[in-house]
């Protein structure tokens, strides 16, 4: 009787229908899984950054790459880590708030302070505004705009890429 009963019980989850909504990480999850992996590939970061791809959009992935291609000699090249916007390393990154778009559900704001500054020392925060869309169901970063001085990183990298 034991096994009849586990029987049934084994086609009745067979049977019914299970429905488990897959949700994405949300905008900021996203963006600290990303800035985590920068703290640990600081030094290989331009050369790795296809490990990342999935965490950019296409265009903005596409961008970067070009832009890490050049070198001083074509005249216009990334000199500073574009996801600090500084010339030094990246320690850590705080997530200060997520503002989701009033007028676009796919778009949300991702407000961080990255933490740059030479290794082995306390670092500086550095405002920046993460520019999240939605593809899919997938939250990707669509650009980077640096509120020191409000530039933003996909005009720097047409500048560079022209």
């Amino acid at each position: 009787m034991r096994a009849g009963l586990g029987l049934g019980i084994a086609a009745g989850l067979v049977i019914s229908p299970i429905t488990v909504a897959i949700a994405s990480p949300p905008p900021q999850a996203v963006v600290t899984q990303f800035y985590q992996w920068l703290v640990q590939h600081q030094d290989q970061s331009r050369q790795q950054l296809r490990q990342q791809q999935h965490h950019f959009t296409p265009e903005l992935y596409q961008q970067l790459t070009a832009a890490f291609r050049k070198q001083p000699q074509d005249g216009a090249w990334l000199d500073f880590d574009p996801f600090s916007f500084t010339q030094v390393s990246t320690l850590g990154m705080q997530v200060r708030k997520v503002t989701p778009s009033t007028t676009d559900p796919r778009s949300a704001d991702v407000d961080i302070d990255v933490i740059a500054g030479l290794r082995g020392r306390r670092g500086t925060p550095v405002p920046i505004k993460v520019i999240m869309k939605k593809t899919g169901d997938r939250w990707q970063i669509d650009n980077l705009v640096y509120m020191s001085t409000w530039d933003n990183l996909r005009c720097i990298l047409r500048e560079i890429n022209r």
